[in-house]
């Protein structure tokens, strides 16, 4: 089940609003389970069962680990695994925007609500460029490992400040050369033309759409109900 870009970015931005609303980890635990059957719903690939399985990890950290430790510990982790874990919902809807979205496909829709292009070249080539960061980061843990940098350093902040520099100044400079790359390839593509641009895959919104929206709405609301219905 494929839904319309528009309904993934009104997802993402539901899903913020109850992360920051919601206090019950009934409610939190029922959308995560909503947005993962989403995901497996989408299609293959889409479904991560990492993420999956590192939000259970969080969850199980907080109400079984926490508890059960002294109350300074209890203090610094619960403010660092609480705060990662409110942010899985929109993690997962931006998994579901980016694995169910071709850069075309957003670039009409944007255009389609009167996105400037300002916003929409610079999204477009931030989308186009995660699979080649992805690339390069691999290329650079295959060839640390094939040559051992960290191997004669026992200090663990040493080893952590080299692996740190020798992963990020690769990058850097593959971004450069990278986004030039990607400049080039949408200039020619005609990205510069002042026409409104058009997709062969571009689709109104449908029924599904539209139910799914009403749904996040309906959560939305619930849980700002929660949050605020007392004082109101």
């Amino acid at each position: 089940m494929k839904l319309d870009v528009r309904t993934y970015i009104i997802l993402t931005v539901l899903s913020a609003t109850c992360a920051s609303l919601n206090t019950d980890i009934r409610v939190e635990t029922g959308i995560m389970l909503s947005l993962f059957l989403l995901q497996l719903l989408s299609g293959r690939g889409v479904f991560m069962p990492k993420l999956a399985l590192t939000y259970v990890i969080f969850v199980l950290t907080e109400y079984v680990l926490l508890p059960v430790l002294p109350e300074a510990a209890d203090m610094i982790l619960s403010m660092f695994v609480v705060n990662v874990r409110n942010f899985f919902p929109v993690l997962v809807c931006i998994v579901l925007l980016y694995k169910n979205t071709r850069v075309s496909e957003m670039s009409a829709s944007l255009t389609q609500m009167g996105i400037s292009r300002k916003v929409t070249v610079p999204v477009a080539v931030a989308i186009r460029y995660i699979p080649t960061l992805k690339e390069e980061w691999e290329h650079i843990r295959d060839a640390m490992r094939m040559r051992s940098i960290t191997a004669g350093i026992t200090n663990p902040f040493k080893r952590i400040a080299c692996k740190f520099e020798c992963y990020l100044v690769p990058l850097f400079v593959s971004s450069l050369k990278s986004s030039d790359e990607l400049a080039a390839a949408a200039v020619s593509r005609g990205i510069e033309n002042p026409a409104k641009p058009s997709c062969r895959n571009y689709r109104p919104m449908g029924m599904r759409d539209y139910v799914t929206i009403v749904l996040a709405l309906a959560v939305t609301v619930m849980c700002f109900l929660q949050r605020y219905g007392r004082q109101i």
